[in-house]
């Protein structure tokens, strides 16, 4: 019985010595793997520059789409004195992109607003550049040129 009574404490301060000792451990010391983030956005950001050759009186889009025309992400309503537009895309891309700027009704392609086209990979979590500027033909003397 005495044999039994020991072995009982002997293992009992095993179990709590080792506990003790565990909890000791720096947490430094535990190595952290990087997750990686599959669901990285690609972003465009759209810039548009020389906005004085615009009409002032104008309503105007401005679209994002692939090389074949179809849209990438919602098209956003340009604002006078807003000079950059953000669109996002899921993951890495390959393939063309073309930023447009549409004047609304009826002028789907303004010969005035060229667009900007960029090819190549388009990586998850990078942004990339595209800048529009207008031309003075697209004026027609209405706003004031710069």
């Amino acid at each position: 019985m005495k044999t039994t009574k020991l072995m009982l404490v002997l293992s009992l301060a095993l179990i709590f010595a080792t506990g003790y000792s565990n909890s000791g451990i720096p947490a430094t010391t535990i190595k952290k793997f990087p997750v990686e983030n599959k669901a990285k956005m690609v972003t465009y950001l759209v810039r548009v520059e020389n906005t004085g050759y615009l009409q002032s009186t104008g309503q105007y889009m401005i679209v994002m789409t692939d090389g074949a025309g179809s849209q990438v992400a919602p098209a956003q309503a340009y604002h006078h004195g807003i000079t950059d537009y953000k669109f996002t895309e899921g993951g890495t891309v390959r393939g063309t992109r073309v930023a447009r700027m549409i004047k609304v009704p009826g002028r789907l392609n303004s010969l005035a607003i060229p667009p900007t086209v960029q090819s190549g990979v388009f990586y998850g979590g990078g942004t990339y550049l595209f800048i529009i500027r207008p031309t003075a033909a697209e004026n027609d003397g209405a706003g004031k040129k710069e």
